[in-house]
C-alpha cells in the first residue's frame, strides 16, 4: 500500500511527524539537518518504488529465482551511496542522521501500527 493512498491516512500522519520531528535537527546545525532529509526523501523514494515493483510482480505471478535480486541490489546501492557521501563528505550530511532518516518509513510504519492502528481498533 502506498504512502499517498487515500485509505492510509494514519501512515502519512505519522510519515509528516516524523519528518517534522526531524527538521528540528536544523536547529544542531546544517549537516544534521541535510543528512536527516536526503535519507528521509531516499527512504520515500524507495518504500515507493518497492510498492510499485513488488505489486507489478504480483499482477503478473511470474517470479522466478532472481526476481528481485536486481531490484534489491539498486536498494542498497542507493542507501549504501547516500550513507558513503555523507562519510567522505561530513561538512554537508551527517552519517548518523541519514541513516535516521533512511529509517525514516519504517519507524513511520510502526508508529502508525502502534498508535493510529489501535485507535481505530478500539472504536
Amino acid at each position: 500500500m502506498s504512502l499517498f493512498d487515500p485509505d492510509n491516512r494514519g501512515l502519512l500522519k505519522a510519515y509528516v511527524l516524523i519528518t517534522l520531528a526531524g527538521c528540528l535537527l536544523f536547529l544542531l546545525g546544517l549537516p544534521y539537518g541535510l543528512g536527516f532529509l536526503a535519507g528521509d526523501a531516499l527512504a520515500l523514494i524507495i518504500y515507493e518504488w518497492n510498492v510499485h515493483y513488488w505489486n507489478r510482480v504480483l499482477d503478473t505471478r511470474r517470479a522466478g529465482r532472481g526476481t528481485g535480486f536486481p531490484h534489491f541490489l539498486i536498494n542498497f546501492t542507493l542507501m549504501g551511496a547516500l550513507l558513503l557521501t555523507s562519510v567522505y563528505k561530513p561538512q554537508y550530511l551527517n552519517i548518523f542522521t541519514a541513516a535516521a532518516g533512511l529509517l525514516s518509513v519504517k519507524s513511520a510504519i510502526i508508529v502508525e501500527e502502534l498508535f493510529f492502528r489501535r485507535k481505530e481498533a478500539e472504536q
